[in-house]
């Protein structure tokens, strides 16, 4: 306990606690009160920018808001908790790997198997710290969070507005409502509200009535930076989880579609295509996850089957329609749930990546 409590004292006299949370994967650190606060690394989807809280004292007690299973600890608690993914018991079993991982961290070999500990020579590190650098993580610079009231000028005192004619192409009334479904009377376009991962308004897209080769299907009334988002992410989330799937759409209206049915684990990309930041959030839902793509007709497989490739490290499969149960540009969901399943058990197959 000695030896734990001089490992302290020196990650406070040479000021290291940021440099380990920043190890750990936190983000948006900064110094609040005698205290170090971080947000939670991406995985946790936590959109809290002071979650996780380290006190400037001897004991370097630590906290992490809204996490119930870790709320007086330490410094060294917090590292099983977070990078060590340990619960309960286990953290106070991963003492000893808490305490290597902040002495391999910074070199303080002295405190390892009494001082005779000898790290083992990397000789290529100095080419890993470039190829580091090369291919840090491009940061994802949040949409702003709109006010609710902001989708007022779409609403009919101040509550959504559902589209008659899509309840008769099978998006509830219901549904609608759940989406926020509004009107904008000055384009004449149906309003579709568009939310990030944790539901927070970040903006709202307009779409044609009736489908027209002459006039743009889409277009922002409050404009966002959509490559950062995936439609549906926050109400599917869960169900991802659940089902170990993730049913990719191209537009917004197929994951209503599809939540009218019951089908729930769908997100859209919103896009003409998929970009390299809504490649990453979904890989960060885990490697257990089945990514299917779900194009709608038309789209050749060979252009489906190359985007799949860009989720690297992961199952991924693209659902054809090779009975043709589709018609000309429908969207995979769009024929009702009896043909959604037959595509499912019979026109999902997996690509090699």
């Amino acid at each position: 306990m000695s030896d734990l409590q001089s490992l302290k004292k020196k990650i406070l006299r040479e000021d290291k606690v940021e440099q380990i949370l920043e190890a750990i994967e936190c983000e948006h650190i900064r110094f609040s009160g005698g205290r170090v606060e971080a947000q939670l690394p991406e995985r946790f989807y936590s959109s809290n920018k002071r979650s996780v809280q380290v006190k400037l004292k001897p004991s370097l007690s630590s906290s992490i808001r809204n996490k119930t299973d870790f709320k007086n600890g330490d410094i060294f608690g917090l590292i099983s908790y977070i990078h060590h993914n340990k619960r309960g018991e286990d953290i106070q079993k991963d003492l000893h790997e808490a305490k290597k991982f902040i002495c391999e961290l910074f070199g303080w070999n002295e405190f390892l198997k009494g001082g005779n500990y000898k790290s083992k020579v990397d000789h290529l590190a100095p080419l890993k710290a470039i190829l580091k650098g090369k291919n840090k993580r491009k940061e994802i610079k949040p949409n702003p969070i709109l006010p609710e009231t902001a989708l007022n000028d779409y609403y009919l005192f101040d509550r959504p507005l559902p589209y008659t004619p899509w309840i008769k192409e099978g998006i509830s009334y219901d549904t609608q409502v759940l989406y926020g479904v509004g009107f904008d009377l000055e384009t004449h376009r149906i309003v579709i509200p568009l939310r990030n991962r944790f539901g927070q308004l970040v903006g709202a897209k307009g779409r044609i009535e009736k489908d027209d080769e002459s006039t743009k299907k889409y277009m922002y009334l409050l404009r966002c930076n959509n490559r950062y988002e995936w439609f549906n992410f926050h109400y599917a989330h869960p169900y991802i989880l659940v089902d170990k799937r993730v049913y990719i759409f191209e537009a917004e209206k197929s994951c209503m579609k599809a939540f009218t049915y019951g089908i729930y684990n769908t997100v859209a990309i919103g896009a003409s295509e998929i970009s390299d930041e809504q490649i990453q959030i979904i890989k960060q839902i885990g490697l257990d996850i089945e990514i299917v793509l779900c194009y709608d007709k038309g789209i050749p497989k060979d252009e489906i089957e190359d985007t799949a490739r860009r989720f690297t490290g992961r199952k991924v499969s693209i659902m054809y329609d090779g009975n043709d149960l589709l018609k000309d540009k429908d969207a995979p969901i769009d024929r009702g749930l009896n043909v959604w399943n037959k595509l499912v058990e019979e026109n999902v197959s997996e690509i090699e990546v």
